[in-house]
């Protein structure tokens, strides 16, 4: 029973992220600024498009009641966001 809730935050959590990437990736937001950067708006809308997927999957594994299509799709999750991440590290302003 706990699974399946903390699977439907989850799954909440990557549809909000997804939608926030998707909608700003013209919209200047936290330190970026994707509407001066087409690298960075493209890492933008991989993100959030990957992110609404990994939602789906998620929500697919909830409904199954599967344990290990629920692992290996947390696990997708974290590798996807950890990606981000990483890509998002080289547009952070430098500071002198």
């Amino acid at each position: 029973m706990v699974i399946n809730i903390l699977m439907i935050v989850y799954v909440l959590l990557t549809f909000f992220i997804g939608w926030f990437f998707l909608t700003h990736t013209h919209k200047p937001f936290l330190v970026f600024h994707p509407e001066e950067n087409p690298n960075l708006s493209g890492i933008i809308k991989f993100g959030g498009w990957s992110l609404i997927i990994v939602g789906i999957l998620a929500a697919i594994a909830t409904i199954m009641q599967n344990d290990v299509f629920i692992s290996i799709t947390l696990l997708i999750g974290v590798l996807d966001i950890l990606a981000v991440q990483l890509m998002l590290v080289h547009f952070f302003p430098k500071f002198k």
